[in-house]
């Protein structure tokens, strides 16, 4: 019997020899396409978990930056109210205030130089942390815990200002300890003649910040650290390394020169990325520094989890080419006698597609042979592949679009701070004008006050008596603003005489041009009609409604109208013949802090806390857009 060899029975059998030209053919095609998608992807899908892993950097140092913000708000005003109140128990109630109104604060220790209260004794600390929902509040200092020799209280005492320390571990809490680590905001207490009173530390919980920090990692296996100011871990994976080592700590400048540049890229206050192996992987590290602490945050993120996922796909992509081109092979093999017409018309189509054309759409056909078979699977590859392209655009445009919300968010947060840094510029004016206009009167009283005629020191007396109050002004309004923000509901406790009420008003009007402006009151209700409200509210709500008016007209006439709505409200109505109101600032005039022209006077709040008191007593307070000779606000309060 002749047993022919491989070869020859192939170069004699047509159908297998042209199977396998078929076979090499596809091979070939799917090698090209599916390897220059396979690159391209792998591409698309390193630098897009890049991104995605720079933007959950920049998301947590921008939302550690607004907790370490929040601490540092709340900690200076209580350093103002304590200077103010210098008292023991008002010490206490504002250790306690401090911890109710931030939650996310462990502790908070006001304490003072020793003997600083004789009655006292040698020690007065009070200090207030979160149990649990409890708050305990209790006394420190002893010859054991001397508080005064604690870097947290050396540290603002030196420097004689504020600043955040290193976090630390504070062991001690009356006779049991905790290992806890925690960081500080501590804010010297100054006199007036410029000695240190006492510190006010305000503690944040590590264990806590890290917990918050690493609630939203890039993927799975991916890390967050923290270095201090000398390369100490602050928070890292292994707690065993958090304030004993630094990330220089058992390096080699040969094998790990290239950590070693990251550590001193982070010390200098550096941002970027860079590639490097970290515990026997390749890893990239995205780093950052906090601009408040001097403290630098880096993500470090594994490579081989950007293709975990992707690399599984490819395997199973492959296996069902694999399967295919076999099936392929076989079906050809069988039908390549009778079949030839349509195998060519099918390989046309199939290196349509490899060509790139994934939506090219195959038809299914209704035989069933090995011609009809091979057609139909050629049907669903070209599905799947057309799936996986339109899956792959679609997450391109899903992360677009994130994108343009993370740009959105970044502008009105810069918007935000470009706010509060023209509310402080403009504060700081408001309050040095009538200052130095004190300060510079009382230069001439202390220069000799006997020789300045009895009418010029009357002057100089009512000159400090109105900056003084215009001070006082500038603070009750802030006061007013934070208690009616936090306040949901306050009694109407006085009952007020309409007319009465908007006449005395009027007589405490001051024009600024006389002989421009003229003042009216027009009154459609009887002097005996009366109205309960807030005692002290409704009077400042209708003398600023007045003062706006007064403040933004030159020239023409300020009207003050009182009239019922209906049998049960009643509207105060304010009209002037000045400047106006733009359309487009009809809303903005009632944002918080928000002065269209920052070099008039004024905190930009007047028209906030009439709206918020009128809301207060059930009522509305509204600008009249249909009036077009100057402004018109309309106060609408139930009888």
């Amino acid at each position: 019997m002749n047993i022919m060899n491989p070869i020859t029975k192939i170069r004699h059998s047509l159908s297998t020899r042209i199977g396998l030209l078929v076979m090499i053919f596809a091979v070939l095609i799917f090698v090209v396409s599916i390897g220059f998608l396979y690159v391209k992807t792998r591409n698309y899908v390193r630098e897009d978990a890049l991104r995605r892993a720079s933007q959950v950097l920049n998301n947590t140092v921008l939302r550690v930056s607004v907790i370490l913000n929040e601490v540092e708000i709340a900690t200076n005003n209580t350093d103002w109210l304590v200077r103010t109140h210098l008292h023991p128990d008002s010490v206490v109630v504002y250790s306690r205030r401090l911890i109710e109104m931030n939650p996310n604060f462990k502790g908070c220790s006001i304490s003072f130089e020793p003997y600083f209260f004789k009655e006292k004794g040698e020690y007065f600390s009070v200090y207030s942390s979160r149990e649990n929902d409890a708050i305990r509040t209790e006394q420190e200092g002893s010859d054991e815990y001397r508080y005064y020799d604690m870097e947290w209280y050396l540290i603002p005492k030196q420097e004689n200002k504020p600043c955040w320390v290193d976090p630390f571990y504070d062991d001690y809490i009356e006779d049991n300890f905790q290992r806890d680590m925690i960081t500080s905001y501590v804010v010297p207490l100054i006199s007036k003649e410029g000695q240190c009173m006492g510190v006010i530390s305000a503690d944040l919980s590590l264990s806590w910040l890290s917990r918050t920090i690493t609630s939203q990692m890039p993927s799975a296996h991916s890390y967050c650290i923290m270095l201090g100011r000398e390369g100490t871990y602050y928070i890292h994976p292994d707690t065993k390394k958090l304030v004993v080592q630094t990330i220089f700590t058992d390096t080699d400048p040969d094998r790990d020169a290239d950590l070693i540049e990251l550590g001193n890229s982070m010390l200098r206050g550096e941002e970027g990325m860079k590639q490097l192996r970290l515990n026997d992987e390749n890893c990239f590290v995205f780093y950052r520094q906090l601009p408040q602490t001097g403290w630098s945050m880096a993500i470090i993120y594994p490579e081989n989890e950007i293709f975990h996922g992707y690399n599984r796909l490819f395997y199973i992509v492959l296996a069902i080419i694999f399967v295919g081109l076999l099936l392929l092979f076989i079906l050809c093999r069988k039908i390549i006698n009778n079949a030839i017409m349509p195998v060519n018309q099918l390989a046309n189509l199939a290196r349509h597609i490899a060509a790139g054309n994934f939506d090219e759409h195959i038809p299914r056909s209704d035989r069933i042979d090995p011609v009809g078979q091979l057609q139909n699977t050629f049907s669903v590859m070209q599905e799947s592949i057309s799936g996986y392209v339109n899956d792959i655009y679609h997450v391109k445009a899903e992360i677009e679009e994130h994108n343009n919300e993370l740009v959105r968010v970044n502008k009105q947060v810069q918007e935000a701070l470009e706010k509060k840094t023209a509310f402080m510029q403009d504060l700081t004016h408001q309050v040095r004008t009538p200052l130095n206009i004190i300060i510079g009167f009382s230069q001439v009283l202390r220069m000799g006050h006997q020789s300045i005629p009895e009418e010029e020191l009357v002057t100089i007396l009512n000159g400090m008596q109105v900056n003084s109050q215009n001070i006082k002004g500038i603070i009750d309004k802030l006061l007013t603003a934070s208690f009616l923000e936090s306040t949901t509901s306050v009694p109407k406790d006085t009952w007020f005489a309409c007319n009465d009420l908007c006449r005395k008003t009027l007589a405490k009007i001051k024009l600024k041009c006389p002989d421009t402006v003229k003042l009216k009151f027009v009154t459609c209700v009887p002097d005996s009609l009366t109205i309960p409200a807030i005692s002290d509210a409704l009077p400042k709500m209708l003398q600023q409604m007045l003062d706006n008016a007064n403040q933004f007209t030159q020239e023409g006439l300020i009207t003050l109208e009182c009239r019922l709505k209906d049998e049960r409200n009643i509207h105060f109505i304010v009209t002037d013949t000045g400047i106006g109101i733009a359309k487009k600032n009809a809303r903005r005039i009632f944002i918080p802090f928000l002065k269209l022209d920052y070099y008039s006077e004024g905190l930009g709040i007047g028209l906030t806390l009439i709206r918020r008191g009128a809301e207060l007593m059930g009522g509305t307070f509204i600008l009249d857009s249909s009036y077009k000779g100057g402004a018109r606000f309309i106060l609408t309060l139930p009888l």
